[in-house]
């Protein structure tokens, strides 16, 4: 607890001291009637350019080239990365472009590389890819990745304010068997070989769903292997305050199950709407989240069976041992609750999900395309093998009685 507010302090003093140094008030804002002009305030004349971040790399703009790829549009912006969507006019495909803000600082230069490490020896279809990596102008370093062409869960969120429940399980179904994959893979990192990695920063927007309702999770920036804790600092917290587990919170040793309870966390907010822990406050949040305090999530009107409630609560219990024991035991349980309601391929419900995702999903069986036509064909076939049949046994018969085999 000490860690995390020092790790606190030391953000808000940061903060302090960034609107200190950038307080300019336009003149133009500054009229009669406004509550500036008022005798005794201190103005300060804005500069006619914006201020640059001495810390900060170089951005490409719209139109750049980096190697083959040309700069099409900035996709998100973060504090450690832009996210370039880019053309590699070598191949001829559509892709995306992460680029590192401050390539000066050690920490987040490790940290980048490790993701792109990381992201080199992941091969799952629902994770981002890695391309390539290579360094832009002052040897800034940048990671090429697969383009999602898509929304994320949080885009989703602000848009629709909740999902379909069938939709919500099979995304957060396909989330856990990546992140299963994730946690017990063997990664060889820096001539050392760990098995499995800690994502540490499950959340909506590390989320995305393809136009094609394809789920893939992003952002290994901060994922470590299980065993040990690379580019750390003392007891600094990494990561999302809102979907963190108590521990990680805290700044304790964590494992897979930490991750468990950052997507129990996200499920959570896909159901219902709202965050689990919708605290204003840090001190707040971390009081309620360390008495894993949060609105049983049948409390909000919302029709979902017993056995989804008890797997919601188990997925964020307070204790990492009485959470699943794996991500992939929290998928199955999530998968049995979707067949139990819906007929239709978890596919073909997030298809017509993200394709419409204001409307109710059909979720009664899908009609196979040509089923009718192909068991009249099949009835046509037999019928026809059985009048040929016929016809043949008359034949025969025929030709017995000619040649007196048959009396």
């Amino acid at each position: 607890m000490y860690f995390l507010f020092q790790e606190i302090i030391l953000y808000l003093g940061t903060i302090c001291k960034t609107r200190r140094r950038n307080h300019f008030i336009k003149w133009e804002d500054m009229n009669e009637s406004s509550e500036l002009s008022q005798p005794g305030k201190r103005y300060v004349r804005a500069p006619e350019q914006a201020q640059v971040n001495p810390y900060q790399s170089p951005m490409p703009k719209l139109g750049d080239k980096i190697g083959p790829n040309r700069i099409m549009l900035l996709v998100g912006e973060g504090g450690m990365a832009n996210v370039y969507k880019i053309w590699h006019e070598g191949l001829e495909v559509t892709r995306a472009l992460k680029i590192l803000k401050n390539a000066s600082d050690k920490e987040l230069r490790d940290r980048f590389f490790t993701e792109a490490k990381i992201l080199a020896d992941i091969h799952h279809p629902n994770i981002v890819e890695i391309h390539n990596i290579g360094y832009w102008e002052q040897n800034v370093p940048f990671i090429e990745m697969e383009f999602i062409d898509g929304a994320s869960i949080r885009d989703l969120l602000t848009q629709h304010k909740r999902f379909p429940l069938p939709a919500a399980l099979i995304t957060a179904y396909f989330v856990s068997h990546a992140l299963h994959y994730a946690h017990i893979k063997d990664y060889t990192l820096y001539g050392k070989v760990y098995k499995g990695l800690i994502h540490r920063d499950i959340k909506p927007d590390n989320i995305i769903i393809s136009k094609d309702g394809i789920v893939k999770l992003m952002d290994f920036g901060i994922a470590r292997p299980t065993e040990v804790s690379l580019h750390t600092i003392g007891g600094k917290v990494m990561g999302s305050l809102a979907y963190l587990s108590p521990e990680q919170l805290e700044g304790k040793d964590i494992d897979h199950r930490s991750d468990i309870f950052s997507l129990g966390s996200v499920l959570y907010e896909m159901i219902t709407g709202q965050r689990a822990y919708p605290q204003k406050t840090i001190s707040e949040l971390v009081r309620h989240k360390s008495k894993g305090e949060f609105s049983p999530i049948d409390s909000f009107g919302i029709s979902i069976s017993p056995t989804l409630v008890e797997t919601v609560k188990k997925s964020m219990a307070l204790a990492p041992d009485q959470r699943f024991a794996t991500s992939a035991e929290m998928g199955n349980a999530l998968y049995r609750e979707f067949k139990a309601m819906a007929e239709r391929s978890p596919a073909d419900v997030l298809y017509q999900f993200i394709t419409n995702p204001g409307a109710p999903i059909d979720i009664s069986e899908a009609p196979i395309a040509g089923r009718k036509d192909r068991k009249n064909g099949r009835g046509k076939i037999i019928a026809m093998a059985a009048a040929g049949a016929a016809i043949l046994l008359v034949v025969l018969f025929a030709i017995g009685k000619m040649t007196g085999l048959l009396p």
